[in-house]
């Protein structure tokens, strides 16, 4: 009888802890890019250019848009605050307040990357000790903390970068806030939503900052929607410091292609259908592009 009883007890204490193996089971860690991707802002507009040719360092102008400074190859290492503010106006107005202040209205995390390698253009400002910081919307439905437990599945990308403040002066519209301004040197920005991630070795990258379609349509494979109960993804611009996505997204990674898709280089074997590109392969597709407009970090790839 007390074995009995001593064995309920247990059981009880189980339940009341969460320490049963069904409360363990039940409760997944959602992986970084989910929770970056989850409830997010969106905003409507129409996209500046057809193609990753154009966000390609060295690139002609396409109507307004401008191409990136760098695109460089880098794991992601951190997440660190970057910057909130009081309202989510996208002219830069808005007041600064405390990253962790309840005035928040919107908040910009920043990527710690690891730079592996420079590509194609050159980096900057803020490039110090092999790290770029990367702006990201940090998401209401996640922690600091919590982002930064799951960093190690973020992975490595290939990342179409500019650096914020520059970016903002070659548009015209230079930061004058002095507080602004030492933020924005700080940090780079994801130039048209340029970030395509491999979350393991050997998969299929993601581009988190995008919705399914426009990363299909830029990759050059056929869109599958996937489960409309996806997270949507996060709020992303190449050049301000409120960036907005230019277009509402769906509930997976990019929207509706305002041209014909980029046909890849012969030299890179086309993606099957509803597959995109492992992260070698699309690199060799990006450089190629660099090659041609003669900003290929590394003459002998071309």
């Amino acid at each position: 009888m007390r074995n009995k009883l001593v064995i309920a007890v247990t059981l009880v204490a189980a339940v009341i802890t969460g320490t049963a193996a069904g409360a363990v089971v039940n409760t997944p860690e959602q992986s970084f890019w989910a929770q970056i991707r989850y409830g997010a802002s969106a905003g409507d507009g129409d996209y500046l250019f057809d193609s990753l040719a154009d966000v390609t360092p060295g690139a002609a102008d396409s109507a307004a848009f401008k191409a990136s400074a760098a695109l460089v190859q880098g794991t992601i290492v951190d997440i660190e605050p970057g910057i909130a503010f009081a309202s989510d106006d996208s002219d830069g107005s808005s007041a600064i307040v405390a990253y962790d202040s309840e005035d928040a209205a919107i908040r910009y995390a920043s990527l710690v990357v690891r730079v592996d390698k420079v590509l194609a253009g050159q980096l900057g400002q803020g490039y110090a000790d092999g790290k770029i910081r990367l702006q990201v919307e940090h998401p209401a439905t996640s922690t600091l903390a919590e982002l930064k437990d799951s960093i190690g599945t973020a992975g490595t990308g290939l990342m179409y970068v500019h650096n914020l403040a520059a970016r903002r002066q070659l548009l015209g519209r230079p930061v004058t806030d002095p507080a602004q301004l030492a933020y924005a040197q700080s940090v780079h920005v994801p130039i048209g939503e340029g970030l395509f991630v491999e979350e393991s070795a050997g998969s299929p990258v993601i581009a988190p900052l995008m919705d399914g379609e426009r990363a299909a349509q830029l990759l050059g494979y056929t869109y599958v929607p996937e489960d409309e109960s996806e997270p949507a993804p996060t709020s992303t611009c190449d050049d301000d410091l409120c960036p907005q996505p230019t277009r509402k997204p769906d509930a997976t990674a990019t929207s509706v292609p305002a041209g014909e898709p980029e046909t890849a280089p012969t030299t890179t074997t086309a993606p099957t259908a509803g597959t995109a590109p492992t992260l070698s392969t699309l690199r060799t597709r990006l450089v190629a592009s660099a090659c041609a407009e003669g900003t290929a970090a590394d003459s002998s790839a071309c």
